[in-house]
């Protein structure tokens, strides 16, 4: 019989022109509930108004008017409003995988501790304030200054916070939830190579057969599902800022052929690129790809 997993995979698509997402709430506290999860992107909890519970790894917070919350990669946690009935007014800011992976590639094995520097931990509430304004506003240049804003944060952490990071949550650190960070960072860095189902498996630990029973339970995708996402993520991406063709940015990003990489778009978008781009006259943005 299957395992029941507890914690789920999520995946994080960035905002348009954004190095990540950036979503701004204001909803009654039994609406924010979250159920427990992880990703590969760093996470900034900043509450307005209200009190926000938040669990991260097996330990209780609750951050208040003014409080943030830095919420590291591979950190199962999860959300909800201390009291139901009570709107939490909060901005989450989450940094796309890639961006920081390009200018700290260590950065994994290092968690971010704000509480190590008051200096950055002021300055990141600054720059935090910044982007609510833009998000409310929406005035001129709102992307470039969201943009500018997120890279100080990123800054201030990386220069300030660093903590070598500790072996995360020990007491919950079995064996479904390595197998899947195991795969998934496998992915993220082969993906333009040819991966099969059973290469995977084998170098996760695993049989074929459980593997791919495993993977969709814990991430709700199946194994090619996950793979063509990651590619389709990349070759649209490298259309969008480098202006290649169909062809050869599918191939490049580890499409066996452009019939693959097609039939990748139309499970997302229920037409072709061309198609698409007769239909709306622009290249649809990376932060529309929610679902295979």
């Amino acid at each position: 019989m299957a395992k029941n997993y507890r914690y789920k995979y999520e995946i994080v698509s960035a905002d348009d022109n954004l190095p990540g997402k950036v979503t701004l709430f204001d909803k009654p506290g039994q609406e924010c509930f979250t159920n427990k999860h992880w990703h590969k992107n760093i996470e900034i909890d900043y509450v307005l108004k209200g009190d926000l519970w938040v669990m991260a790894n097996n330990e209780d917070f609750v951050i208040s008017d003014g409080e943030y919350m830095v919420v590291n990669n591979d950190d199962i946690h999860q959300t909800c409003g201390k009291d139901p009935a009570e709107n939490v007014k909060y901005l989450v800011v989450l940094y796309s995988y890639n961006f920081i992976k390009a200018y700290f590639d260590d950065f994994e094995n290092f968690s971010f501790n704000v509480e190590k520097s008051p200096s950055a931990k002021a300055e990141i509430k600054r720059q935090l304030d910044l982007i609510v304004e833009c998000v409310e506003e929406q005035g001129d240049f709102t992307d470039l200054k969201i943009t500018s804003a997120m890279t100080q944060i990123l800054i201030e952490l990386c220069t300030k916070c660093l903590e070598e990071r500790a072996k995360t949550h020990p007491e919950i650190e079995h064996e479904e939830l390595e197998y899947a960070k195991k795969a998934i960072d496998y992915i993220k860095l082969n993906f333009r190579e040819r991966i099969t189902l059973g290469e995977i498996a084998s170098h996760v630990g695993l049989t074929p057969t459980y593997f791919s029973r495993y993977f969709k339970q814990n991430t709700r995708k199946t194994f090619k599902q996950y793979l063509n996402l990651v590619r389709l993520e990349h070759a649209l991406r490298d259309i969008q800022t480098s202006g290649i063709s169909e062809t050869r940015a599918a191939v490049e990003n580890g499409f066996p052929s452009v019939k693959a990489f097609i039939a990748a778009f139309k499970s997302v978008y229920n037409c072709t690129l061309s198609e698409y781009v007769r239909q709306y006259h622009d290249i649809p943005s990376i932060s529309e790809i929610r679902r295979i």
